[in-house]
């Protein structure tokens, strides 16, 4: 009998998830559905397609567009305005850039959220390579102009 090795698919791509992991997560997406939600789908661990790669970030930022009940899509093609990254305890910071920088943007994505736990911080990352670091007070994504304040973000 031969042993099965699982190995990561491309999507998976180091991502293991944690009670921290998930916290932010459900935060990150009830404070955008809350404020934002006419004007924004807010999507969690959807599937991307892009043509730099596969990705599959925690949360994905795009125009507003309503659900087709009828047709789903399993795999979207579409590019987000932005995308949410949260480093997971497994991950590297390094892998999670370089993911960011080679994936995310030359497919199109205007910003991308990097969301650290252990120090509580987000930066929002733009193609050109600037960063907007955040370690308190308001979040501000100057692509969407979605703002939510860090202490809400980690609260729990």
């Amino acid at each position: 009998m031969e042993a099965v090795i699982d190995q990561p698919t491309e999507f998976e791509d180091e991502k293991m998830s944690s009670y921290n992991h998930s916290e932010l997560q459900s935060n990150l997406a009830f404070l955008l559905k809350l404020s934002y939600r006419t004007q924004y789908s807010i999507l969690t661990e959807l599937d991307f397609d892009f043509a730099s790669g596969k990705a599959r970030p925690d949360l994905a930022i795009m125009p507003k567009r309503k659900a087709d009940w009828l047709a789903d899509e399993i795999v979207v093609q579409d590019v987000p305005l932005t995308t949410i990254e949260i480093l997971s305890p497994e991950q590297s910071l390094n892998s999670l850039t370089e993911r960011i920088y080679k994936k995310h943007f030359p497919a199109g994505v205007k910003s991308v959220w990097l969301v650290v736990p252990t120090v509580q911080t987000v930066s929002i990352l733009l193609p050109d390579r600037r960063q907007l670091n955040f370690a308190n007070g308001l979040v501000a994504d100057p692509v969407t102009g979605i703002q939510l304040q860090l202490s809400e973000i980690f609260e729990g």
